[in-house]
């Protein structure tokens, strides 16, 4: 476990130190992200610094394979970087919605396909592998919309995936855990200063990337796909309520708007930093709540069963609630 931690401690230098290099060369290239009517930022903002986390990624896990002699350490890692170079060529010159989906289900299936074998797993992981890289991907795309929101939920989801590898005496989970965490806490400081960065397309389909191998690695050692699930439950009922209500009312799918939760959250009053709390808590709460289900008796399964569904509606409900409050 002692290499886990140093795996995890190499990645947070580098995503924190890496941003020295690159910053400069995004300013000079001016790879801004121009607000529009439906940003959450009113200021041009140099975006692209996932490229700094996705460089923190491969250094850690590949540190880790090495040590470990691990080979789907290297898929993890290859999963990672590869999908973050798909959102890097997203934000640089753009690519169609239809292009973006089918390289996300290729690389999907070809992760999946060497996980199983190589683990030794069921070949009926291989299409929900394939389901869950293209969704949570977007998933964390739609997400990434306020300061801070997408650093800290890589670093608590990470951060779970190395508690329950830590827990089960994998140190090969605990790393990758640790070395997603490291990565994107490293680069939080940079996100939330006063001249502040954004991770771009690089860096939010770095985090569903990264945070998809991992839980199929994960799930493939030994560990309860359902205390895997519960740490994104937020993210993918924030995701999954917006897109419906916005398929009801008629609207576009593919275009930026202001309607997830955590928008709302933000634009009501508590802020990008007030919002990325909420937000975190509640991933934080789900993910408790979610190895108690995993790993209790059949009451306790129950009430935290229970307790998960009571967290996301009061999340959900939560801008609707705020915007009664009177304002001074």
């Amino acid at each position: 476990m002692t290499l886990a931690v140093w795996a995890g401690a190499i990645a947070l230098a580098v995503s924190l130190l890496s941003q020295f290099v690159i910053r400069p060369i995004l300013v000079r290239r001016a790879v801004l992200d121009t607000p529009n009517h439906r940003s959450m930022h009113v200021t041009p903002t140099v975006r692209g610094g996932g490229i700094g986390v996705a460089v923190a990624v491969a250094a850690g896990l590949g540190t880790a394979a090495v040590w470990f002699h691990s080979l789907p350490l290297w898929i993890v890692a290859a999963v990672a970087v590869v999908n973050a170079a798909i959102g890097g060529v997203e934000d640089v010159r753009g690519l169609p919605v239809r292009a973006r989906f089918g390289l996300q289900v290729v690389l999907g299936l070809v992760a999946t396909w060497v996980l199983v074998v190589s683990m030794e797993a069921s070949f009926w992981w291989i299409p929900l592998g394939i389901v869950a890289l293209v969704a949570y991907t977007n998933i964390a795309n739609f997400m990434d919309g306020v300061n801070g929101i997408s650093s800290m939920h890589g670093a608590v989801v990470g951060g779970f995936y190395a508690a329950l590898g830590i827990a089960a005496g994998l140190p090969g989970v605990a790393a990758a855990g640790l070395v997603v965490a490291g990565a994107f806490l490293g680069f939080l400081p940079w996100n939330l200063a006063k001249r502040r960065m954004f991770l771009g397309d690089v860096g939010s389909y770095l985090l569903g990337g990264s945070l998809v191998a991992v839980a199929i690695y994960a799930a493939f050692s030994g560990i309860s796909f359902i205390a895997l699930v519960g740490p994104v439950l937020v993210y993918v009922a924030d995701t999954g309520t917006t897109i419906i209500a916005r398929w009801r009312r008629g609207e576009a799918l593919h275009e930026a708007h202001r309607s997830h939760a955590y928008q709302r959250l933000a634009a009501g009053g508590l802020g990008h930093l007030g919002a990325t709390i909420v937000v975190t808590a509640a991933t934080i709460a789900t993910g408790l709540l979610g190895i108690v289900l995993a790993s209790a008796t059949l009451p306790l399964q129950v009430l935290a069963g229970l307790g998960i569904v009571v967290v996301l509606a009061a999340y959900l409900v939560s801008p609707r609630l705020l915007s009664r409050q009177p304002r001074l």
